[in-house]
């Protein structure tokens, strides 16, 4: 199956995408490509809306397109089957999957292992698909698309190419490093850039003494956890959580609202290991408690105690906030891309 080709011009619909990144995926001798094709944004804090279009043959050998884009909620994949805006969805395919090749500014290494999750909707036009990368989850929704809706077009956007002028970090170093060293290329690419990004909250937030003062600390007495207690010296809700993703945008896998039509539940950050609950208390002052992800059950407190419930709420529900997760995915592809190094899923995965 012929692939596309970085900058290629997509219609679907009758409307132009551009590609910028490819992730391969095998399995067994399954073999398939994920493109992250982008669409001119009128959105003022992004030129592109993002999505990702897998192309792959179906047992007809007949080419089956899907079009992704973020999905705002999470999935529990130990499901076989759920219901979701009143359709049913079946689990139909799961397993482990590793990075073949790559190109453009993606988040991936080679031979990376995903493992996934795809349930289809009863008439077979919707995916939910659910990715587990080692940074992260991540969880899309796909609608088939008609041979008759897309078009693969003849044509590299060069402008587009010119204003983003990304390389895979390891195809720059392959280039740049004497040969003698080319071997160990692959390793070093893959490890430098992450050595110097800081994906922690607590070590972003008491580093910037001037935005966030550390109050105390609050111990779950059932495992002697402790968590941090910051008080922000932001203004809003929003403008908090965006600083703080700014902050960390390739530590930050999770945004959780538990309640979307309030902000009186607060919402949570997660990264790898830590969760942050960021919330305003009656004094209308913003709080952050940051902690490792064990201090969160059941005896785990707020500093304010009239927050706990919402708490633990947000822990035990999972309920994303899409407006957050969105802005957070923005900022990791942009953090990702302004490094002269690339390292690699948004995996870009879907």
């Amino acid at each position: 199956m012929e692939k596309l080709q970085r900058g290629q011009v997509v219609m679907i619909n009758s409307e132009k995408y551009i590609v910028d990144n490819m992730i391969e995926f095998k399995e067994g001798e399954w073999v398939w490509q994920e493109y992250e094709v982008k669409k001119q944004s009128n959105n003022k804090y992004a030129n592109y809306q993002h999505y990702w279009l897998t192309i792959e043959l179906d047992e007809n050998n007949q080419k089956q397109y899907f079009l992704y884009t973020t999905y705002g909620r999470s999935i529990y994949y130990t499901n076989t089957q759920f219901k979701d805006n009143g359709k049913n969805y079946e689990l139909y395919e799961s397993g482990t999957a590793i990075v073949n090749s790559y190109f453009g500014p993606t988040d991936v290494d080679p031979h990376e292992k995903c493992q996934y999750y795809d349930y289809i909707s009863e008439d077979k036009e919707e995916i939910l698909s659910v990715e587990i990368w080692s940074d992260g989850t991540e969880y899309t929704k796909g609608k088939k698309i008609k041979d008759y809706q897309i078009q693969i077009v003849d044509e590299i956007d060069n402008e587009y190419l010119k204003n983003n002028k990304k390389l895979s970090g390891r195809l720059i170093g392959f280039i740049s490093i004497l040969g003698i060293i080319l071997f160990f290329l692959p390793f070093i690419s893959a490890i430098i850039p992450r050595i110097f990004v800081n994906k922690s909250i607590d070590k972003y937030l008491s580093e910037n003494t001037s935005k966030y003062t550390y109050v105390t600390s609050v111990t779950n007495n059932s495992n002697n956890k402790k968590a941090k207690v910051y008080r922000a010296n932001t203004k809003t809700l929003d403008e908090t959580i965006k600083d703080i993703i700014d902050g960390v945008p390739e530590g930050i896998t999770e945004v959780i609202d538990d309640d979307s039509t309030t902000e009186q539940d607060g919402y949570a950050l997660e990264t790898e290991n830590e969760y942050a609950y960021i919330y305003m208390n009656e004094d209308e002052k913003i709080y952050i408690q940051i902690s490792e992800k064990e201090f969160v059950n059941s005896s785990g407190t707020t500093y304010h105690s009239s927050h706990n419930t919402h708490y633990h709420r947000s822990y035990s529900r999972r309920s994303r906030s899409s407006l957050y997760y969105n802005y957070a995915s923005s900022a990791r592809q942009s953090s990702i891309n302004s490094r002269s190094y690339s390292g690699g899923g948004t995996s870009s995965g879907k």
